[in-house]
């Protein structure tokens, strides 16, 4: 890209940016070239087809340089342009955090079903919050709502503490910092938890973009994946109220020995596992025995 001239157009910067991309087996790489662009020069993406042979200056070039730069890395181009979508909203993310997902927005879906069915305000925990994504979404769809976000990394809290003042949210939460179910208090309706849940033996034939880029804490589950997630089952029934709800995400490849724990545990009741819209077995739903 070093000999780049003034005739360096729209047209002809996408082209080579997704050839790039995927000399280098980056994923999507056309949609990862257009947002690339975009960010470099405002606008949406569309905006870039309608003026297709606009010519970049030195600076939006110098600026295009270091994005593509990170990207061909593999670094997430939702750290690169630190923000990511997630229902519907805007939230910012750096590597202290998870990337948020579309998959998660299940269990925000499912705490909003279950709260449906409680009378009073309902008190929501979001375990492991990272960038606050599940529980600053169910604090902005139910107004009447009490929600607790804690994580173990204070970086994570810090993020979304930055978050809920974007969302107009900060007054409404409670934030506690601790390891698994350590930093709550009182009863709950909800716990919610998107924890760490991917076996040792899987880690190394992680993707890229996520192995070496996103949190080693908030992916590595332990041997077995269920190092935060077993005690969170075994001990949920302390911290909710009766008919409370314990939603957790979940890899399916620990299925098996989550069905395991479940056996064992006498405290839970109507436990499933639901799908995620691509049909994999994503998370496991239990209430208060």
């Amino acid at each position: 890209m070093s000999q780049l001239s003034d005739q360096w157009t729209t047209s002809k910067l996408l082209d080579w940016m997704t050839q790039s991309f995927e000399s280098h087996d980056v994923d999507s790489p056309r949609v990862l070239a257009e947002m690339l662009l975009t960010e470099v020069y405002g606008g949406n993406r569309i905006d870039l087809y309608a003026n297709a042979q606009r010519v970049a200056t030195e600076s939006e070039r110098e600026r295009l340089r270091e994005l593509v730069t990170r990207a061909m890395k593999h670094e997430p181009v939702q750290y690169i342009l630190g923000r990511s979508l997630f229902f519907g909203h805007e939230f910012s993310v750096n590597q202290s955090t998870l990337i948020p997902r579309s998959c998660t927005e299940v269990l925000v879906m499912q705490t909003i079903e279950h709260c449906k069915t409680v009378q009073d305000t309902p008190r929501i925990a979001d375990i492991g919050t990272g960038s606050g994504c599940i529980g600053l979404t169910i604090a902005n769809q139910l107004k009447d709502v009490d929600v607790t976000l804690t994580d173990i990394s204070s970086e994570a809290l810090e993020l979304a503490k930055e978050n809920a003042q974007s969302l107009g949210l900060e007054d409404r939460l409670t934030i506690a910092q601790g390891d698994g179910l350590e930093p709550l208090s009182g009863l709950y309706d909800v716990l919610c938890s998107n924890p760490p849940y991917i076996p040792s033996c899987e880690m190394e034939s992680l993707a890229p973009n996520v192995k070496d880029w996103e949190p080693d804490l908030a992916l590595h589950g332990g041997r077995d994946g269920l190092h935060v997630i077993r005690p969170m089952i075994e001990h949920a029934h302390t911290f909710l109220k009766e008919n409370g709800c314990l939603l957790i995400e979940i890899s399916p490849s620990i299925r098996t020995e989550i069905a395991s724990v479940l056996s064992a545990t006498t405290t839970l009741r109507d436990s499933a596992i639901l799908k995620d819209q691509y049909g994999d077995e994503r998370f496991l739903r239990a209430y208060k025995s």
